[in-house]
């Protein structure tokens, strides 16, 4: 198949392209190489380290998804039948500078990518990436996805949004609701690599008290990203897509104090913005399209650390 991923030079994106091009998929890339870290320097050194390790697209299309136009002519010149929608800014919780950003990017940029969708004939089937943070607070244990969407912040509020456009669509359509994703070339200063950098530069970390969470390795959620765009049986569904267990941050950071004996890490009171977590319910995408996470955090730690002595990952890329 033809298959064309926005934000395919991102963290899920490299590896789902990855993936695609080992299936013998066509696969292009659309992405405009905006990051919204501090870090330059680390940035550049996981995109470095992704062209590495992984499969290239067959085709890459330099463009902004805020702009209609660009994604109408990558559409149009590559005609892909699947679209992956995944590009955005990938954090609930960005920095100062970019918070102007999250809606014009996460929520009109997809309206964007979608009437491209619609325009473009050969394209039959989206496959739009939410986010767990769409459903709020959750309310159960694990959290299915029949749950009432009730967002508590503007990353989660323009996910929701996104999920209810995309059910408009007059093709195929299919809603993936990730959660804590982590691995090797994380740049979105999620906690897993904050603990995971702080451990190997010798600095000191910190994380909530309390705070669970569905930690998901990067190789099973583009797994379940693979089998929606494969799956007949993923038509019109919406899954979680996650390894489906409640840790918490302090059993995360506890693993990887194994291997970095001298790791220090502070246990903080939660903020009035946190957002309580736990596991999804990933019970619909095991049954529905064979879906099976492979990795525990135990397992994920030592995957990760194992790539990154195998590719000589640098110190100073945390400058």
């Amino acid at each position: 198949m033809k298959i064309i991923v926005t934000g395919g030079t991102g963290f899920i994106g490299s590896k789902l392209i990855d993936r695609l091009v080992d299936a013998g998929h066509e696969v292009a890339n659309f992405d405009s190489n905006l990051h919204f870290i501090n870090k330059p320097n680390y940035y550049k050194a996981a995109l470095k380290n992704r062209s590495k390790i992984y499969n290239k697209p067959h085709k890459i299309f330099r463009g902004d998804i805020r702009k209609k136009k660009q994604i109408e002519d990558a559409f149009l010149k590559f005609k892909p039948e699947i679209v992956v929608h995944l590009a955005g800014i990938s954090m609930a919780r960005p920095l100062p500078e970019f918070i102007p950003e999250m809606s014009p990017i996460n929520m009109m940029g997809t309206l964007n990518v979608l009437e491209a969708f619609e325009k473009t004939s050969s394209a039959r089937r989206i496959i739009y990436t939410s986010s767990s943070m769409a459903y709020g607070h959750f309310t159960q244990s694990p959290q299915s996805e029949d749950m009432v969407l009730n967002p508590t912040n503007e990353y989660g509020a323009a996910k929701a949004a996104g999920e209810y456009f995309t059910k408009l669509s007059k093709k195929e359509w299919v809603t993936v609701r990730p959660t804590s994703v982590y691995g090797y070339t994380d740049c979105a200063n999620r906690v897993t690599q904050l603990l995971i950098d702080a451990a190997i530069t010798g600095k000191p970390a910190w994380l909530v008290r309390g705070e669970t969470l569905d930690f998901s390795y990067v190789d099973d959620v583009a797994r379940g990203f693979h089998l929606c765009i494969e799956s007949h049986s993923a038509m019109y569904q919406t899954f979680n897509i996650s390894r489906g267990e409640p840790r918490s941050a302090q059993d995360f950071a506890k693993i990887v104090k194994k291997y970095f004996p001298k790791f220090s890490y502070e246990v903080r009171e939660p903020s009035v913005q946190q957002v309580y977590r736990g596991a999804l319910d990933i019970s619909r995408a095991k049954k529905l399209i064979g879906y099976e996470p492979k990795y525990n955090i135990e397992e994920g730690i030592e995957e990760i650390l194992s790539i990154m002595e195998k590719h000589g990952w640098k110190k100073d890329a945390y400058i």
